[in-house]
């Protein structure tokens, strides 16, 4: 059995009782905030040992623990709902919050039907398997095996933003096919996305954040949690019936951020016009037959979309893999004939491939509008066009030279569709932030290329991106609620890595309101109207509606998590 104080409450290895953990660097004096389990509570008989708090969803809290009976790692999630459950004094005891007790015990009850329908799951398939479901303390509890991993979000970061069709096929059919099985048993994850997805280390994917219906619904008393674009429109519309095929839209969402590098519009832009651009590079290099699934699996239209995911299991699985070409194997076969055969057969296959490119440009392409999934590729451009040349026998063209456009001072949003289409024989990325005072935000404020040159297919071309001018107005956010103050921050030009908020009390403050705003350096505090840089770390305090006592909270929440975006 392993020494838990030994453990670092981090990442639960053994650090040999270190304050500051060698390995993660957590601090093993502090604890979790007061609204969640005390780091170093046992849980279930001493079975389970709590560390930190590792991710907040809107049915619960997930912190690291540690598996006494098992001795290995695992993650703890608690069904504890934002703004629906309160903590005892003692830490550990859950009940509702005033009110909203039916709320309360009718997402208790989905919590624990989903966590025990995933523990009898098969095991070993492509998701975080749950190793137990137990309740305590008025609330419930669920356990998963972990893996050594990252994201699928941060894999994609690492390898140029996007795979091959070559290396997303064998990645994704086991993951596929385990959210089909999990469908035949009546489990839909409704919010599968690059976050919820892991890379192990053993090159597999798993699913993992799996939250109750009531979280993944716009129109619900829980703390809803959409991710944009990758969520399918049923769940933005108020009493859906029927939601059988959100996993296939999300499966559809995420291949289509996977091949093509982009993520889809969110659902809801798309219910007036469902059609989606697909670069032509990206219509050169996966097959045809991909793009129509992928295409058909994001219908708006649940009656048109691919009708479950074991249907698009298949549907991938058609996908001939390209064979290698067999030389005879007969004894009796002469070499010099075996070697003509197959050079036969090379010359054939190469002037076939040539005569069905040349066919697929001339007729498939224009007639995209009359396939099956019409309305999703009819965007897909068509390929540029070569500088013209002759053709004559024996003629070798030079080189074609391509002019860079000038797109210093363009909004790079703006511009992203035409750098995948019109200009999609460069290369463009960005890489870095710089200040302007004459190029707003998000603006193209320099390219490695000037524009005009002229330069061979594929060339890259760096951008800088514009983080506007480096001093800016604090705006007037004291009094403000925390959703309209966050607002008013980003439209300041404040990004999310420079603002922390924290929980407090102030009795001038309106529950949720805010009520002041420091430097974290010095916790000086920052007047309306004052200039601050946007590369300052600030600090924003309002006051918690389910804080009784008057003292600030030591919990700090992350800027993206409270509903800002870059």
């Amino acid at each position: 059995m392993v020494n838990t104080e030994r453990l670092c409450m981090g990442c639960m290895n053994d650090n040999g009782g270190e304050q500051i953990c060698p390995i993660c660097g957590y601090d093993n004096s502090s604890d979790n905030a007061n609204e969640y389990i005390a780091v170093g509570t046992w849980l279930n008989a001493n079975r389970y040992f709590v560390g930190k708090v590792i991710e907040e969803s809107g049915d619960g809290v997930t912190y690291i623990g540690w598996d006494n009976d098992r001795n290995a790692v695992v993650n703890i999630k608690e069904y504890f709902p934002a703004g629906i459950a309160k903590r005892s004094a003692d830490r550990l005891t859950v009940t509702p919050a005033a009110n909203r007790a039916e709320a309360f015990n009718r997402g208790k009850d989905e919590f624990i039907t989903l966590f025990k329908n995933l523990y009898s799951a098969e095991k070993n398939i492509a998701i975080l398997n749950v190793e137990d479901v137990f309740e305590l303390g008025g609330t419930v509890y669920a356990v998963f095996a972990t893996v050594s991993g990252t994201t699928l979000k941060e894999h994609l970061l690492r390898n140029g933003g996007s795979l091959s069709w070559e290396q997303t096929k064998p990645l994704f059919m086991p993951l596929i096919e385990t959210v089909a099985k999990l469908n035949d048993m009546g489990i839909y994850h409704r919010g599968i996305c690059l976050d919820n997805i892991v890379v192990g280390r053993d090159g597999k994917l798993r699913i993992t954040g799996f939250c109750i219906k009531s979280v993944l619904s716009a129109h619900s008393e829980f703390l809803s949690q959409l991710p944009s674009g990758f969520v399918a429109p049923e769940q933005y519309l108020e009493n859906a019936q029927d939601l059988s095929g959100v996993d296939v839209y999300s499966l559809g969402a995420v291949l289509f951020r996977v091949l093509i590098g982009t993520t889809p519009p969110d659902a809801k832009d798309r219910l007036s016009n469902d059609k989606l651009a697909i670069p032509t590079k990206i219509t050169e290099t996966v097959p045809k037959s991909a793009l129509v699934a992928i295409a058909t699996a994001l219908k708006v239209d649940p009656a048109q979309r691919v009708g479950s995911a074991d249907r698009l299991y298949k549907m991938f699985e058609a996908i001939a893999v390209p064979q290698q070409l067999q030389t005879e194997t007969e004894d009796e076969e002469p070499k010099g004939k075996a070697k003509s055969s197959i050079l036969y057969v090379i010359i054939a296959v190469l002037a076939t491939a040539i005569i069905l490119g040349t066919l697929f440009t001339i007729y498939v392409l224009p007639k995209l509008q009359e396939d099956n999934v019409s309305s999703d590729l009819s965007s897909v451009s068509s390929i540029p066009s070569e500088p013209e040349s002759s053709v004559n026998s024996g003629y070798v063209p030079e080189t074609a030279l391509y002019k860079v456009p000038d797109l210093e001072g363009e909004i790079y949003t703006d511009v992203f569709g035409e750098m995948q289409t019109e200009y999609s024989h460069f290369e463009f990325v960005v890489v870095g932030r710089m200040h302007s005072d004459t190029i707003p935000r998000g603006g193209i404020c320099r390219q490695s290329i000037a524009a005009g040159s002229k330069v061979e297919r594929g060339a890259k071309i760096e951008l800088y991106i514009s983080q506007g001018t480096e001093l800016v107005s604090m705006p007037s956010i004291i009094g403000e609620t925390l959703s309209d103050g966050k607002n008013l921050l980003f439209d300041a030009g404040f990004y999310s890595d420079s603002v922390i908020i924290r929980k407090g009390f102030d009795l001038s403050a309106e529950p949720g309101e805010i009520y002041k705003v420091t430097y974290a350096s010095d916790d000086s505090t920052i007047k309306t109207g004052a200039q601050v840089s946007i590369n300052d770390i600030i600090v924003v305090y309002y006051r918690d509606p389910a804080t009784a006592e008057s003292e600030e909270s030591s919990t700090v929440e992350d800027f993206t998590n409270n509903g800002m975006a870059q």
